[in-house]
Parts: C-alpha cells; sequence; structure tokens
C-alpha cells in the first residue's frame, strides 16, 4: 500500500485543528478511519508528518570495506574466478557472484566445462555413436 503524500497529511493535521471529526476527515479526503487516525499518532509520537522508510529486511553482507577490498584484487587479478575470490573472503562462490553482479563485473565463462555439459545431456552421445559405426565407447578416463 502507497504511504499517504506528505501535503495530504498536513491537510489531516489542519483538519483536526479545526475541529473535524476523524471519520469527517476520511470521508472528505477518501481514506480510511485508521489511516486518518495514524497520520494524528505518528506526528505525536515522531513529530514528522514524513512517511517511515522502508527498513527491514536483512542487510547486505557487502560492506564498503569489503567492496573495496574486492575491487582491489580484481584490479590485481581481473581473471581470478569466483573460488579463488570466495577463498580470499572465506564466502561461498554464489555470494561472490552477487556481489560481483551488484558491481558491475561478470564472470567468463569456461568454454571445456560447457562440452562437459553437452556430453552429459546426451547430445554428445549421439554422435559418437553414429562415428564410431554404432557401438559407442567410452573413455577410458570416465568410470560409471
Amino acid at each position: 500500500m502507497k504511504a499517504i503524500p506528505v501535503a495530504v497529511r498536513e491537510r489531516i493535521l489542519k483538519l483536526y485543528e479545526q475541529g473535524k471529526d476523524t471519520r469527517e476527515i476520511a470521508t472528505s479526503l477518501g481514506y480510511c478511519v485508521a489511516a486518518v487516525r495514524r497520520v494524528r499518532q505518528h506526528f505525536r509520537q515522531r513529530g514528522t508528518l514524513e512517511p517511515l522508510t522502508h527498513r527491514c529486511g536483512r542487510k547486505t553482507l557487502l560492506t564498503e570495506a569489503r567492496q573495496a577490498r574486492l575491487e582491489r584484487l580484481l584490479a590485481q587479478r581481473p581473471d581470478a574466478t569466483l573460488a579463488e575470490l570466495g577463498a580470499q573472503f572465506k564466502r561461498p562462490t554464489s555470494t561472490i557472484d552477487l556481489w560481483l553482479n551488484r558491481l558491475g563485473w561478470s564472470c567468463k565463462k569456461n568454454a571445456a566445462r560447457r562440452g562437459a555439459v553437452a556430453a552429459r545431456r546426451g547430445r554428445a552421445k549421439e554422435a559418437v555413436v553414429a562415428t564410431t559405426g554404432g557401438r559407442a565407447r567410452r573413455p577410458a578416463d570416465l568410470r560409471g
């Protein structure tokens, strides 16, 4: 739900000062009675009409000091892997990946690993069967 604009909050307080009832103010401005009442209560408690900002949720682990350190490491070794960077910070690679994305960096793709993924999915297996005359041979270095 959107916060009530500050101009409307000021109008609510002026109507209260004029002696209007909460229900009258709510119907004239198109807000519910509870919202109008809360504007007045919050003004009494906080002394301001500004709405509270969203202050909950998990705080980031990427502090300014860690960000500076990560940028220094990337300047020294821009080709470092996520595992190497994670070892420096004692954090998992998924965390380092999030930090790099936040800073605008991307990770280099591994061409050799992409080929291995295709082989596990069966695409390369069909090509091997076709080239070996129908007999699928397993390389000597693979198990399972």
